[in-house]
């Protein structure tokens, strides 16, 4: 990652990201940063939010780390409290805080894990939307982007209940997309493929041999794995109200063309 200039696409603007302790949502916090966003780094591990905040600060941007359950809607809602404390402006939200899943077929996956899904995947993100909306309103503009998963838009056997909460998700963010306009907020989701963080090892059931990333790889068109970065500026650009400004309801694969 490049240092952070203050200068930039998202100058002047106010993130919230969710997941951002790692991950593609530490990539997009990242990413925000460098150009230009004060960015509060909201995850529901503490630690590594405080770890990717104070990084980005040591590269010159301006973060905060927030320590945030999006299952919990009171503490969704604090959220925008400590974002309103932090930076007295709000104008985007990331909902990326999300949970994977081992390879399996339906019959063999839990009620418990169905349910854990659903929770984090869809729920998290209703919070996270249902208490901005009124914020975003408010001032007459903004922008919503979710993570939603390639696989929302081309389904693979073995992640079925995965597969179903991001489609549910990507169903949401074009809703949203038609219910918000009129108000000057543009939603758009982000459709990454299986991509290089700690959320890979789950993906591949433990298998991350350097053969099976290999198989994986070759599986891609473009023939590597997404990053964290690559998501990251994906998420600058919709974010961005020069370069995005007409586009709402977009599904954005960030998948080395495993959607094609």
């Amino acid at each position: 990652m490049s240092e952070t200039t203050r200068q930039g696409r998202l100058a002047g603007k106010a993130a919230v990201v969710t997941g951002a302790a790692s991950g593609f949502g530490r990539g997009i916090a990242e990413c925000f940063a460098r150009e230009g966003a004060k960015v509060l780094v909201a995850d529901r591990n503490g630690a590594g939010a405080e770890e990717v905040a104070d990084e980005i600060c040591k590269r010159g941007g301006i973060a905060q780390a927030h320590e945030v359950d999006v299952t919990d809607s009171e503490r969704v809602f604090s959220m925008y409290t400590a974002n309103e404390s932090a930076f007295k402006a709000f104008d985007i939200l990331v909902a990326n805080a999300g949970l994977g899943q081992r390879p399996c077929g339906l019959e063999e996956t839990s009620e418990e894990v169905y349910d854990a899904l659903f929770d984090v995947n869809v729920k998290g993100v209703y919070h996270c939307c249902r208490h901005a909306i009124p914020l975003l309103r408010r001032q007459g503009h903004g922008t919503i982007i979710v993570t939603a998963s390639g696989i929302a838009l081309k389904p693979r056997t073995g992640y079925v209940a995965y597969g179903a909460s991001k489609a549910a998700v990507l169903s949401m963010a074009k809703g949203l997309a038609e219910e918000l306009a009129p108000d000057g907020i543009r939603v758009n989701a982000l459709c990454p493929a299986i991509g290089d963080t700690a959320m890979l090892n789950e993906f591949l059931d433990g298998d991350t041999s350097t053969k099976r990333l290999g198989e994986v790889e070759a599986a891609l068109p473009l023939g590597r794995l997404i990053t964290p970065e690559d998501v990251g500026n994906a998420a600058v650009f919709l974010a961005s109200d020069i370069e995005a400004a007409t586009i709402t309801g977009c599904a954005l694969p960030v998948d080395s063309g495993r959607c094609i």
